[in-house]
Parts: structure tokens; sequence; C-alpha cells
């Protein structure tokens, strides 16, 4: 026997449509309230049913209050479902805040601080408790933050949880800056000590060689008054270059702030220096203004500084070239002489010349420094850095 169903009327199907057209309507209306923050009241769906979370304070001065802050907050369910968040908040994720407001909040926590955030809610439960977590915005983008966790108790709502969350990549970047000044002056207390520390022993060769002349001088002068003559010569030329060495180190154990100012100027400053103290020619050539990270240009002035010394005592050269460029992201210094030269691989095992100091200061800014010499051919020394 087969039952004949009827087919719904016009009627009845142009009912049905303008009541689910009025759903909608209210549906829609209800979004916008709650996109305004003209609602006191959520009804969230759940395995246990509707229920509604109302929020006594939320008349307007609150809500103003809670718009303006310049941290992020949020309501959270028991279970995590984000009931409101303000605006700051949904600017931390770059996420439109009406897709924040009934999401979870485990989706905008990086994975590996999962752990962090169960335990912060656990002992939310019991007492206002906070920590570090990292959120994780729609793009990507990884936010630390500082995170405080309130259980919330509202009289005719079920019991929820008020977080704040404030933005700690400012702080962290301080911190950084703070830690890599520190480390800086730690490394320029440093090289005065060594500075001051050479300074004592060309002090001391010179005391000593004065003692030396002064002791052989009679016997001399008994032999050969020409000779004498000339030792005193050499005595009174080693005390010149010695007192004026001594001068330009001690001027240099506290240079013009390097980090403030364009290395082809300090440079300039270092060759118009051994100019002044040798009466050597110096030929300094820059092309551009160079204003590095202060690690890379304490570098390069180190580096030229040494060379210069080491050129004063050793190189018996009659001309210096300094040159400084840029070739496409590479930074290039280079420093020449036509003196009597060395043999660098020995140089660098004994010491010698600097280069051990100079070799190991490069390497720690991750810049590579070559020496090609010859002897009777004069040295050149290159500092390359990219950025």
């Amino acid at each position: 026997m087969r039952i004949k169903t009827a087919l719904p009327t016009q009627k009845q199907l142009m009912d049905k449509n303008a009541d689910l057209r009025a759903q909608l309507d209210e549906a829609e209306d209800t979004l916008r309230a709650i996109r305004s923050g003209e609602v006191d009241a959520l009804v969230v769906s759940g395995v246990g049913g509707d229920q509604i979370f109302t929020l006594k304070g939320a008349e307007l001065p609150y809500r103003v209050l809670i718009e303006d802050m310049n941290e992020g907050a949020l309501t959270l369910a028991m279970d995590g479902v984000i009931l409101f968040a303000n605006r700051c908040f949904a600017e931390m994720l770059k996420t439109p805040l009406e897709k924040v407001i009934g999401s979870t909040v485990h989706t905008w926590i990086a994975p590996d601080n999962q752990g962090t955030l169960r335990a912060l809610l656990q002992k939310g439960a019991e007492e206002q408790c906070r920590d570090e977590l990292v959120l994780t915005a729609s793009d990507g983008t990884q936010i630390p933050v500082n995170l405080s966790v309130n259980r919330l108790s509202v009289e005719g709502s079920p019991d929820c949880f008020g977080l704040v969350a404030a933005d700690l990549t400012e702080q962290k970047r301080r911190n950084e800056a703070i830690a890599a000044a520190e480390k800086s002056a730690r490394e320029m207390l440093e090289e005065r000590q060594r500075l001051a520390h050479d300074l004592h022993d060309a002090v001391n060769q010179t005391l000593f060689s004065a003692s030396l002349i002064a002791e052989v001088l009679p016997r001399m002068w008994e032999k050969d008054q020409a000779e004498a003559r000339r030792s005193l010569d050499d005595l009174r030329r080693l005390t010149r270059g010695a007192l004026a060495e001594m001068r330009g180190l001690l001027a240099e154990l506290q240079p013009s702030t390097l980090t403030d100012s364009d290395l082809g100027d300090l440079l300039r400053q270092l060759g118009n220096a051994l100019s002044g103290r040798t009466d050597i020619p110096v030929i300094v050539t820059i092309t551009g203004k160079f204003s590095l990270p202060s690690e890379i240009q304490i570098t390069f002035y180190r580096v030229c500084q040494e060379a210069l010394l080491n050129i004063a005592k050793h190189a018996k050269t009659s001309r210096v070239e300094i040159n400084l460029q840029q070739d496409g992201d590479v930074i290039e210094l280079r420093i020449r002489d036509n003196g009597q030269g060395f043999d660098p691989e020995r140089s660098a095992v004994s010491g010698h010349h600097g280069l051990s100091m100079m070799k190991e200061r490069a390497e720690a800014v991750g810049a590579l420094l070559s020496v090609t010499s010859q002897p009777s051919h004069g040295t050149e020394l290159a500092l390359r850095w990219k950025k």
C-alpha cells in the first residue's frame, strides 16, 4: 500500500523562506553587536547544551578601557574558546577581531608552547599566575609575550579565564642591544689594556738601550770618538721615537667614539697620526661613506691601527697606502707598504707583527684577513667583510 505524501504548498514554502531569512538577519545583527561591543552576553553551544556567558562589567566605560590598553586582553571559556578579545590582541595576531572571537586560544600558541599554556590555565584555575610564551600570528610571525592568567567568576555565568598578553618583542630587542654594547665595551677595555702593555714594553726597551749605551760609551769614546757620536745620535733618535710612540699610544687609548664616526674619517686620522710620528708618507683613499655595525667598524679600525703600529716598528718603509672601498656587499680594506717584507707563515707562528691577534679579531666578526709579503718587496694586508 503506497502512502502519498503531500507536497508543501507555495504558501508554506514562502513562509519557510521568510522564517529562514529572519533567522539569518537575527544572526547578522548578533554578529554585528558582538563586533561593536553592544552585547553583554554570548551564547556558546557545547556538548552540555547552550551556555550563556554574561559580562557583568561590560558597560561602555569598561569596554573603552579594555580597548585602549596597550596589551592584548581576552576572556576564555574553560575549554579555551575565546569569548572576548580587544583589538590590540587581534592586531598582535594580524587577524580580524571577528575571526579571533569564537576561535580557540590554542590556535594562536606556538606548538612548542602548548604545554606552557596548559600549565598556566591549570594553575590559573587556582590562583593568578603568569609566564612567557610565544604567540603565532596568522602570517607565521612569532610574538614573545608575558601572559598572565586569572580565573573570573561572574554572577549568572559559568566560570571563565581572564588573560592579558604583554608584547615582549621590543624589550627583547633592547636586551640584545644592551648585551652587544656590553660585549663591545669589554673588547675595548681589553684593547686598552693590551696597548698599555705595549707601551710598558716600549718604555722598558728604551731604558734598556739607554743603559746599555751608557755602559759601553766610555770604552767606545776611547777607541773612536766619531763612532761614539753616532751612537749618541742613535740614542737620541731612539728616545725621540719611543717618546713619540708613547704619546701616540696614549692618545689611542681613548679614541673618539668609534661607532658614531664615518670609518673613512677614522682611517684618515690613523694615517695622519703615523705620518706625524714617523715622517712616512701615508696615502689614504676612501671610496664612499661607511657607517658599519659597531663591532665591524671597531674591528676595521683596530686592525688598521695594529698594522700601522707594526709598519712603524718593523717595516723600514718609505711609503704606506690605505684603501677602503665597497664592491657589491663586500667591504674591503687594503694596507700596503714598500718596506723590507717578511715571511707571513713564520711570523704568524711566532706572533711577530701581531698577525695572530689581527686574524682572531677578524674571525670573531666573520671577516677574512689575508697577508702577502716578500722580503725586500713590501707587504699588503687585506681585510674583507661581507654584509
